[in-house]
């Protein structure tokens, strides 16, 4: 049994226990009710609400664990280059959020929390890291989407297109494993 079907089916065998009734149904969502919640969290547009609503729906079902914005530590990396992806880990934050959330639940690699990979697939994190770029630019537009912010604009662009290209190149360990 996994560890996210004990997290339900166990409180749920003790409020039965107790005297309330809970289904089989209710006690354990199912894994393709699962996938497809993953699947909603993971493909909307950075600020909407399924995140929020089924971390409370799923706490435990599915892996919300995260890091931030991680930049690994590569020798390419210049001091000024660092500076540079620090300032927007902060400005990409529930970006980098939705990518963890991606990987720990469609990949296969292990860590913390529960590990469903639903879809270890090189498309299937091709996918993920497309969708991790899409909203690291739409934040850049959120951010400075005044006309005399374009030059501000134009940076954190490529500001999301080096955070792409680092989870591109150098994602694999993290979710093949």
């Amino acid at each position: 049994m996994r560890i996210w079907q004990r997290a339900v089916i166990i409180p749920a065998l003790a409020l039965a226990l107790l005297g309330g009734s809970v289904t089989a149904a209710e006690a354990a969502p199912s894994r393709a009710t699962l996938k497809a919640a993953a699947s909603k969290v993971e493909y909307e547009t950075v600020g909407g609400s399924n995140y929020g609503h089924y971390k409370k729906k799923y706490p435990t079902q599915l892996n919300w664990t995260k890091d931030g914005c991680s930049v690994p530590k590569a020798v390419w990396i210049s001091p000024a280059l660092a500076l540079v992806l620090a300032h927007y880990s902060g400005v990409f934050k529930a970006s980098c959020d939705r990518h963890d959330f991606g990987y720990r639940n469609y990949g296969k690699a292990s860590g913390p929390g529960v590990r469903p990979k639903f879809d270890p697939t090189r498309a299937r994190k091709n996918s993920i890291d497309s969708r991790f770029r899409s909203n690291m630019r739409v934040q850049c537009q959120r951010e400075y989407g005044s006309w005399w912010e374009i030059g501000a604009k134009e940076a954190c662009y490529k500001a999301a297109d080096v955070y792409y290209t680092a989870v591109s190149l150098g994602g694999d360990k993290a979710f093949f494993g």
